[in-house]
């Protein structure tokens, strides 16, 4: 007899799409919650301000890479999802196929 090449189990599939959607809006609460301190502890500086100015650049680009690996993250769950779909539907299928 053979050993199995691959055992999928559908509740960890639905455990790896849960915790990469929630990484993903806890990264997101993060970076609002941080840059609401920022926000709050740079209240004196103008926008006209070379510090000012430096750190909205900054937090521009930090904002666009928590977005993009938001994004990424989001992807990542959608295809867990999806092949966790397709290999119930496999699995469905070969039980039809063996009964």
């Amino acid at each position: 007899m053979s050993d199995p090449g691959l055992v999928l189990r559908q509740g960890s599939m639905a455990e790896i799409e849960q915790a990469l959607r929630t990484a993903t809006d806890d990264i997101r609460t993060f970076l609002t919650d941080l840059l609401d301190t920022v926000d709050a502890q740079t209240a004196g500086w103008t926008e006209e301000t070379p510090s000012r100015q430096a750190q909205r650049r900054f937090e521009r680009a930090l904002g666009d890479g928590v977005t993009r690996l938001g994004d990424a993250l989001d992807r990542l769950a959608e295809e867990v999802a999806a092949h966790a779909e397709r290999s119930r539907a496999i699995e469905v299928e070969n039980v039809a196929i063996v009964g």
